[in-house]
């Protein structure tokens, strides 16, 4: 009996990250080698006004994710705080975040907003990649931007570490 339950425990502890498994789908940029993987059934938002912004939102529409790349002479850590400006986002956290994902250094703040005048919470995050072919003074960056309505953050921190966790980007 014990060892029935025993079997039955861990049956149902791995059935939800089997499932998980199975549900996971990688979102690509269309034009870039950038990506990440969170659950199926994504919805894209188009942007005609800049085809380097490539965004996902969740299927319940709680969650947003953006990939996005610039070519600017500005660092990684300066242009994260530029683009928190920029977006109207304020640091929650002066100190930025040197986190290595996926062998690849990313620069990061956790920052809070406004989407219209919806409270948002947001992870943004930039990867220098290199300088630019085309403009040698300028740095090729790669950015990440997650966000929710604030109030709903707690529920989904998990869920933005694991897209942070799962982003790539590979050299053409």
């Amino acid at each position: 009996m014990r060892k029935s339950l025993k079997i039955l425990s861990t049956l149902i502890i791995l059935i939800p990250i089997i499932s998980f498994a199975q549900e996971s789908q990688i979102y690509k940029h269309p034009t870039l080698d950038f990506q990440f993987s969170t659950t199926q059934g994504w919805i894209n938002i188009p942007h005609s006004e800049d085809k380097l912004i490539y965004e996902m939102m969740s299927p319940d529409s709680t969650l947003h994710v953006m990939l996005w790349y610039s070519e600017t002479e500005q660092n990684s850590k300066d242009y994260l705080a530029k683009m928190a400006d920029m977006k109207g986002l304020s640091i929650i956290d002066e100190e930025s975040l040197l986190r290595n994902i996926n062998n690849q250094k990313f620069w990061m703040y956790n920052v809070s907003g406004y989407s219209g005048k919806i409270p948002i919470q947001t992870l943004l995050a930039v990867c220098s990649y290199g300088k630019s072919e085309i403009h040698p003074k300028e740095n090729r960056l790669f950015i990440i931007q997650i966000w929710c309505q604030k109030e709903i953050y707690p529920h989904k921190k998990t869920i933005f570490e694991e897209i942070l966790n799962s982003v790539q980007i590979k050299d053409k």
